[in-house]
Order: structure tokens, then C-alpha cells, then sequence
């Protein structure tokens, strides 16, 4: 989304004098406030302020100790203009903004962007800008557990007090790190575009204008759309606009002939318009112009106690994903490095990324349109979060901002509201009172046009409003990976392993390596662990397309730091040995083995393409553990598009303990290998590794497998009465707990009764 044109633009990209307060400047106490009761502190300086110790330990904190405040001056340009606006992109996340001591306004959000008007309060000359940009922690829970509910999350940011792998502890992100711009106008101007689309090619454009002016304007709304990556047909409209002050929102209808439509890249191309508005004064100037690139498509979920089908165009289409956070502070982040690692993901077969408990740069979502890829979108809650009143009033507003900011992404297909609010299943009043259903019934009205889900994981039950699987077998909720094989899902959104980074992304962060070196000569084993619980997952669930599951979408795709991490890809971007397994078993046309880790049971063939496969041949070896072949096949098909079809009963009688090595393959008519897979021992399945998943460094927040020093992560604020425990009985206790799959109104009482006898 492009900002409107105005009489006058300046970047004020720096430079920025920088310095916590307090600071010596004509500021009395009064006036600047702590209007959210806390002290905060920095961290998107932090890469700045500590380059050699970037992630880790509590000096960290000590950037909490108070806020920061951004001071430059600058002078405004020598133009005619009626209002003059200052434009935030992005401050990380409380921000104060003052002109000339005097302030201007103020904002909270990391992600979302906001004009602070300054017509007022600027002069001829120099001007002073300073902004003052606070993130607090959020004060401890005495009765929590690390890492669920040991704080209660009172902001709206999922980058931070995520623990467990994912964001360290001592991280929390701050400070502007998005462009900051002035802008002067004439006081009318074009603020937002909302587009809404269907198959026949109407498009349906929402304007807001403001006329900031004290009388009627008079002029035209010019609307051009052009085809932005192909050469299809565009559309223009004209017309005659009366704006009195204020501001009002225009309803206008275009239609494309020839409409071309915009497919993820597994089923079509990713066709986009651009769509350019214009007000135009009486001369036929234009006085504010706004561009929007879209894409026309239709996205909807069918939602059944049995099935979930995702429909794109009214085809079906099967989710094959991986969550993503771009890195830690986002403000490293640049187009060529979000490029790449959509490249990552397309070249791993996949066709969603799921933009993990936060909102991506700008640029992420735009190179996603562009490549076809799909994404599931988060909004920034995650786990435990303030269940105030208070709390949920401004967590509407920032989700209110994210649909507005992201709602003409074609790319986006689905708005998740919270990410395991249940996570501890005692703590309930998020889910069921504040804030989720707020913020699922103002989602749901402010976009119909896609599928809301009020929260992802722990609410399988809940299909009408939820639905969603998230599952550790073989990880943290079991030693064989095999468990999934009798789980059944509607949609998997969550599963996968940790296994660490490349050596020799390990040894670019001392603190990593000192804590994580004993995992030398280790590698390859945990690399080929995580390497086959992925193959072997992702499978099942592709399996369980005949049985009404719509995708699934692996945890994660990337690490953020080098450590040891869910990703199949570290912080380097150097592939894990899950990144091929992936790839592999993520193929749009795929052959599997069915089998429950003890013997074999069927052969499968996954095609997520719309094209079918009339006459192919299907090929089969079984070699022992000399590896010479002891059994081999071939059997003629027909493979129907976007479908996944059981062939056949495991075609062979090869006792299973022979069986080390299984190839599978498909040919076209004409030889052509169109798919292949290989199992190596599969009916003697690798056991989860030594020390996982309660072996825990605190200070790097993550698992550290079999370390001779390390404490249970069980430990980690514990209640006294329950460290009385043996620890190996509380890990295998806290593992059922963790995969218990109750009803959630069994789990709604439980949790009430709890609160009675805690207070």
C-alpha cells in the first residue's frame, strides 16, 4: 500500500539522537506521563547496543529500566499546505510523540502504522521532534509455569515472552524501526482502500476520505485498474464527489471483462491488478492519490464435525505449510531476505506460510501475492494474555488495525485470533471471556470474506469456531513419533521437533556454543530424528486428506537465533535434515507407505494438483539389510486430481524385519519417473533422543537433550508442594497433560472448580 500523495513529503529517516530517559530536556514530570502504569525498556536497538551478546541474559533487562526517547530536528518544506501530518510506520510499542514540547499524540502497536496531525504545533524554521517508545515486561504470575502463564501477557505482541526454542527470555523487542514521513496537504485527502472481489470480476471498492477542511469539497474520484503481472483487461471509472468536513466513507463498483483470477502457485498463477484512486481537484489535478495492488479470488472453509475442505475459486485446494517469524527483531528484516526464505519455501513444496503470533513487514505480504503463497494469519496473542476488560478493548483496536492493513492481500486466507489460549487447561478466561469472543465476532464482521478461527490448538471440538489440531507425538507429548498414526484431524496446525542449528551456525554465538557443545558428534543423529518424524507425520496427515483433514502446517520453518530449534532451516538458513524431509514428503504429486511403524499396511498416492494422471505405473522394491532386493512390482493407475487415494493393501510378504530399505516410485506412460520415495528401516522407527523434551537451559530458554547439568524444564516454576515429586513423575505426568484430549466442556468445569479451590 502506497501513502497518499501530498502537497509535500519528507523522510525523516535520521539521524536520531538516541539516549534512555531521563533525559535534560524542557519536559516537566507531568507532562511526560507513564499513561500505561510501567516502565519499559529496548530491543530493537538491542542488536545496536550489545552486537556481540545479541539474544541472551539479563543485562538485557537492564534496557528496561526506563523508555527511550528519538529526538531530531527538521525543517518544513517551503510549500502551501493546510494540514501537515506526521506518519509512523512502525514503533515497537508504546510511543509518545511530541513537537516542539508540545505532545502530539500517542499510539500502541509494533506493527501498525499511524499519522500524528501536527498542524498546529509546527513553525517556520527548525522544528524539534522527539518521540518517546516504551515496551514493558510484564510483571511475574507467583503461580505460573515457564513458559505458559509465568507472566501474564499484557501486550498485544506475540515477539516476545514466547520462551521454549522459540523467542529467548530476555527478549522484547523496541523502538521505530519503520520510516517516519511528514506529510503536507490541502486537507482533503484518500485514507484507505478496502477491495472485495468475486469470480465474475466485480470488484467492490470501499474509500474513506477527509475533508479536514472547515467547508464543502468539490471535485472527482478517479478509479483505474490495470493488470499489474499479466495482460488482461482493466477498468476505469469517473466521478463527481461533494466531501463535506469530515470524514465519509464511498461505496463504488467496477467490473474487469476477462477477469483473470489469483491462484496460490500449486494451482494456477498468481495473476494481480493494481488498482490506482485519485481525488482530483476542479482543474483535474490530483490533489491525494492511493495505490493498492489485489488480486481477485475467493477464499471460503468448509467446516464439518467431520471434514474441513479449504475452497480457492471454488476448487479445492490441500494446505501444505510451515509456520514463520522472519527474525526477532524485525527491523533486520529487508525484501531480499523475506524473498528468500518464501523461496525456501516454495522449493520445500509448500504452498502457506503461517505468520506465527505476529504481523510480518509490509513486504513479506507483498512478495507472498506476487509468488502465489498462501498465508494463515495470526494476530499477536499467544498462550496466557491479560483476561482485563481493559486488556481487550485495546487488543480490538490493534486487530481492528491488522485487518485493515492486511485485508486486500490475496495471499491471506484465514484471520486466527489467539494461539493456544488454552495451553494450560485451567486457565480458560481468555477463551471464554475476555478477549477472545470479542475479538472472533468483531473479526468475523469486519471481514467476511475469509475464515475466522477464534483460536488455534486445544479446541479440536469446537469445529463451528475453532477446529484446528496441534500435536507433539514423538516430541513433547511421546518417545515414538508412530503415536500420530491413530490421530485423526480436521486441520493439523502445528507439529514437528527440535533439533540444533548447524555446527557452524552454533559457533558464531559463544554463549550458544558454551551451553550447546556437547552436542558435537550428536548432529546427524537428532538432524535424522527430526528428518523422519516429519516425513513420517506430514504423510499421515496427507493420508487423512481422504478422511477430511484440509493441510497441515509444520512447526516452523526457520530458526531465529543458532540454537537448537524447531526449524528445518537455522538461523543461517543452512537445511536441518527435516528441511529434506519435507521437501520430500511435501511433493504437490506424492507416493507413500502407510504403515504404523511395526508393518506395513497400504500404498498411497497424494496429488494436490489440479490435473489428473491417467495412465501411470507404480513401482515397488523391498531390499534387506544386505541390500539386495527380495521382493519387487509394478501395478498400472489412475491418479484423479486433487485427491488422496489408497492404492493398495502393502503388496508384498516380506516379513517386516527384513524389509530395510522400501523404494516407491510412479512413471508416466513414457518412463518418466513423475514421483519417488524411500524408507530406510521403517518398521524399526528411531526413538525419541535422550533428554528430550525436559532437559532445559534457562537462559537460553530452550531444550538441551541429555546435558549432564541441565535441570527439567518441570523445575521451572514449579509450585513447592509439587517439587515433592519425583521428577521423572512429574515429566510423565505433565506429557498426559499435555496430549489430554477431554472435551472442552469437561475442561471448562475442571477449570472452574480449580479457581474455586484457588481462591
Amino acid at each position: 500500500m502506497s501513502r497518499p500523495n501530498s502537497v509535500s513529503v519528507l523522510r525523516l529517516t535520521g539521524p536520531w539522537q538516541l539516549q534512555p530517559v531521563p533525559l535534560t530536556i524542557p519536559f516537566t514530570p507531568d507532562q511526560l506521563t507513564d499513561s500505561w502504569h510501567t516502565i519499559p525498556e529496548c530491543g530493537h536497538l538491542q542488536p545496536l547496543l550489545y552486537p556481540d551478546r545479541p539474544y541472551w541474559g539479563a543485562h538485557l533487562r537492564a534496557l528496561n529500566a526506563s523508555a527511550w526517547i528519538y529526538q531530531r530536528t527538521f525543517t518544513v518544506p517551503d510549500a502551501p499546505f493546510e494540514r501537515a501530518r506526521l506518519h509512523f510506520e512502525g514503533v515497537d510499542y508504546f510511543a509518545e510523540v511530541w513537537v516542539n514540547h508540545i505532545c502530539a499524540g500517542q499510539h500502541e502497536g509494533h506493527f501498525a502504522p499511524f499519522d500524528v496531525d501536527i498542524t498546529r504545533l509546527i513553525e517556520p524554521g527548525a522544528n524539534l521532534l522527539t518521540v518517546r517508545v516504551s515496551s514493558p515486561w510484564d510483571a511475574p504470575n507467583p503461580g505460573g509455569t515457564y513458559p505458559t502463564d509465568h507472566v501474564l501477557r499484557g501486550l498485544v505482541k506475540g515477539h516476545y515472552e514466547h520462551g521454549e526454542g522459540v523467542i529467548p527470555p530476555d527478549v522484547n523487542p523496541i523502538g521505530i524501526w519503520r520510516p517516519v514521513s511528514l506529510s503536507l496537504d490541502g486537507g482533503v485527502s484518500l485514507d484507505h482502500v478496502r477491495i472485495h472481489t468475486d469470480l465474475a470480476g466485480q470488484v467492490d471498492v470501499r474509500l474513506r476520505l477527509t475533508n479536514a477542511t472547515a467547508v464543502d469539497w468539490h471535485g472527482m474520484l478517479a478509479l483505474t485498474i490495470t493488470a499489474d503481472n499479466h495482460t488482461g483487461a482493466g477498468a476505469r471509472r469517473l466521478i463527481p464527489v461533494t466531501l463535506p468536513p469530515g470524514t465519509h466513507a464511498i461505496d463504488q463498483q467496477l467490473h474487469l471483462p476477462d477477469v483473470h483470477l489469483w491462484w496460490c502457485w500449486d494451482q494456477g498463477a498468481p495473476d494481480l491488478y493494481r488498482l490506482e484512486a485519485s481525488l482530483l481537484d476542479e482543474t483535474r489535478q490530483p490533489i491525494s492519490m492511493h495505490s493498492e495492488r489485489f488480486g481477485v479470488r475467493t477464499i471460503r472453509l468448509e467446516r464439518h464435525p467431520q471434514h474441513f475442505v479449504y475452497w480457492l475459486n471454488e476448487r479445492p485446494v490441500y494446505i501444505r505449510g510451515s509456520s514463520y517469524m522472519p527474525a526477532l527483531y524485525l527491523s533486520q528484516c529487508s525484501a531480499a531476505t523475506l524473498a528468500q526464505d518464501i523461496d525456501l519455501a516454495r522449493a520445500a513444496h509448500l504452498n502457506l506460510l503461517r505468520a506465527h503470533v505476529h504481523v510480518a513487514p509490509p513486504e513479506f505480504y507483498a512478495v507472498c501475492d506476487a509468488q502465489g503463497m498462501l498465508v494463515w494469519q495470526d494476530f499477536e496473542l499467544n498462550w496466557i494474555q491479560d483476561p482485563s476488560p481493559e486488556f481487550e478493548r485495546r487488543a480490538r483496536t490493534l486487530q481492528r488495525d491488522m485487518i485493515d492493513q492486511l485485508g486486500n492481500h490475496p495471499s491471506i486466507i484465514t484471520w486466527a485470533c489467539h494461539n493456544e489460549p488454552t495451553m494450560l487447561f485451567a486457565r480458560r478466561h481468555n477463551l471464554e471471556q475476555h478477549p477472545d469472543p470479542a475479538l472472533y465476532a468483531d473479526a468475523q464482521v469486519q471481514d467476511s470474506t475469509r475464515p475466522v478461527l477464534i483460536c488455534s490448538g486445544q479446541m479440536d471440538d469446537d469445529w463451528q469456531r475453532s477446529g484446528d489440531s496441534h500435536s507433539y507425538y514423538g516430541a513433547i507429548w511421546s518417545s515414538r513419533y508412530t503415536d500420530i498414526y491413530r490421530h485423526r484431524s480436521r486441520l493439523h496446525t502445528e507439529f514437528g521437533f527440535e533439533a540444533p542449528a548447524a555446527l557452524c551456525t552454533l559457533r558464531t554465538q559463544p554463549e550458544a556454543w558454551q551451553r550447546l557443545q556437547h552436542l558435537v558428534g550428536q548432529v546427524d543423529e537428532l538432524w535424522a530424528y527430526q528428518a523422519a518424524l516429519i516425513q513420517y507425520q506430514v504423510e499421515h496427515l496427507r493420508r487423512l486428506r481422504s478422511d477430511g483433514c484440509g493441510g497441515y502446517i509444520h512447526f516452523w520453518l526457520v530458526d531465529l537465533i543458532p540454537q537448537v530449534g524447531c526449524g528445518v532451516l537455522d538461523a543461517c538458513r543452512i537445511p536441518k535434515g527435516g528441511y529434506a524431509a519435507l521437501r520430500r514428503a511435501s511433493q504437490p504429486l506424492h507416493i507413500a507407505l502407510e504403515h504404523d511403524g511395526r508393518q506395513p499396511h497400504a500404498l498411497w498416492i497424494f496429488n494436490d494438483t489440479p490435473a489428473p494422471y491417467p495412465d501411470v505405473t507404480i513401482t515397488w522394491q523391498v531390499f534387506d539389510s544386505a541390500d539386495e532386493p527380495v521382493e519387487q512390482g509394478t501395478m498400472r493407475w489412475e491418479i484423479a486430481a486433487n485427491r488422496s487415494q489408497r492404492v493398495r493393501s502393502a503388496p508384498w510378504s516380506v516379513p517386516p524385519a527384513q524389509c530395510a530399505r522400501i523404494e516407491l516410485a510412479v512413471r508416466s506412460a513414457n518412463g518418466e519417473v513423475l514421483c519417488a520415495n524411500d524408507y530406510q528401516h521403517p518398521f524399526t522407527p528411531q526413538r525419541r533422543p535422550r533428554g528430550y523434551p525436559w532437559k532445559f537451559d534457562p537462559y537460553l530458554g530452550t531444550k538441551v537433550f541429555d546435558r549432564a547439568d541441565a535441570p527439567s524444564l518441570v523445575d521451572q516454576n514449579a509450585n513447592r508442594l509439587l517439587q515433592r515429586i519425583p521428577v521423572a513423575l512429574r515429566e510423565a505426568v505433565a506429557e498426559r497433560i499435555l496430549r489430554q484430549h477431554l472435551p472442552s466442556a469437561w475442561l471448562a468445569q475442571l477449570a472452574a472448580i480449580g479457581d474455586l479451590v484457588l481462591r
